[in-house]
């Protein structure tokens, strides 16, 4: 469980060395607390259209219309293999948020979010945790779904608390299965029944506790940027093999996900990625020990958001347990409704990150 006792567990452990080492050179700082709208103000605006939501709430995750229930649950956030022996991947296209950040050998690995899973009987690969993904499902209130761990993401779960499933412990014999038809260690999946027993089993709160803030805030409708510069194609380059990029439909309003020189799809479903929203945050990122990683993401910094074909300057800043956005008059970010990509960007390569 999460803000209350996790976090009083937590100060009474010893931070293994090898995380002390990681987050030594973040700059981490303790920040102001950032006044942030509840979720019950946000849902009674006066401009959130009531149109045939009688009965339900604005997501926290997407800003769309979805029933209390699924709303009040604590969503759960799956590390996902994302190298070209793991394509095409599974299952999701469903997911809220996606992050995408950098491991070790200049690949990256993705973190799907989900508020809903029903009906999906696929999702993964299921990939091992990393220190950095951890806090970022710490930042959504999510339940951490991985297989095995690095030792730095050991340190960042033992200390912090961490409400987790393990593919490798006991609890991995409930949601985790093998695909035979892949090569490990990318053929570990997951689904609907699976995740629903390991977490009827866990013990974990399944719902958001006491000092849970979204992340997140929403306009009302899909509006466009003022002020925007054109974003047609937004390429995040993290090196020079690894350079995956998105490209903005005016027909449906969003952007479709390619990586590795051709279209991300969901073999589920047969479709590409697409969003509403992509905001890239600029973050210290280096390797702790000549191999392993460090993203630096909690702290503050610069970004960008993107939406409609237009993107602008933002910042973002690590508060009160959870991420917050302004844009550059130091205003909430209000973002359009629908799903949301992440990308934590090294802020010494920012010109890896191109908009056209």
């Amino acid at each position: 469980m999460r803000r209350l006792t996790k976090k009083t567990m937590a100060m009474g452990m010893t931070i293994i060395m090898g995380l002390s080492l990681a987050l030594s050179g973040c700059g981490k700082e303790e920040l102001p607390e950032v006044s942030v709208p509840s979720t019950e103000a946000m849902n009674s605006a006066a401009d959130i259209e009531l149109i045939n939501t009688e009965g339900k709430v604005v997501s926290d995750l997407t800003g769309e219309w979805v029933d209390p229930a699924v709303n009040n649950r604590r969503p759960v956030a799956i590390m996902i293999n994302n190298i070209g022996e793991a394509m095409p991947q599974s299952g999701i296209g469903q997911a809220d948020v996606m992050y995408e950040m950098i491991v070790e050998g200049g690949i990256t690995r993705l973190m799907a979010v989900f508020s809903d899973y029903s009906g999906l009987e696929k999702i993964g690969p299921v990939r091992s945790a990393r220190q950095y993904y951890v806090r970022t499902a710490d930042h959504m209130d999510a339940i951490f779904c991985h297989i095995g761990t690095s030792t730095l993401a050991d340190s960042e779960l033992a200390s912090s608390g961490a409400d987790h499933m393990d593919g490798m412990g006991g609890i991995g014999n409930y949601f985790i299965y093998r695909d035979n038809s892949r090569v490990a260690p990318h053929n570990a999946y997951t689904s609907e029944e699976g995740l629903n027993e390991a977490l009827e089993v866990s013990g974990f709160n399944m719902e958001h506790g006491l000092g849970y803030e979204p992340m997140f805030s929403f306009n009302s409708k899909n509006k466009d940027i003022e002020g925007g510069s054109p974003a047609n194609k937004i390429t995040t380059a993290f090196s020079a093999y690894r350079a995956p990029w998105f490209e903005y439909n005016a027909e449906d309003k969003l952007y479709y996900r390619f990586q590795y020189g051709e279209a991300q799809i969901d073999d589920v479903t047969g479709e590409q990625l697409r969003y509403q929203n992509v905001l890239v945050l600029y973050a210290e990122t280096y390797s702790v020990d000549g191999y392993l990683m460090e993203v630096c993401n909690e702290g503050s910094g610069e970004g960008y958001y993107a939406s409609n074909g237009q993107y602008i300057p933002i910042t973002w800043k690590y508060a009160s347990e959870t991420l917050h956005f302004y844009d550059a008059n130091g205003n909430d970010l209000m973002m359009n409704p629908g799903k949301t990509w992440v990308t934590f960007f090294d802020t010494a390569n920012k010109s890896g990150v191109t908009f056209e």
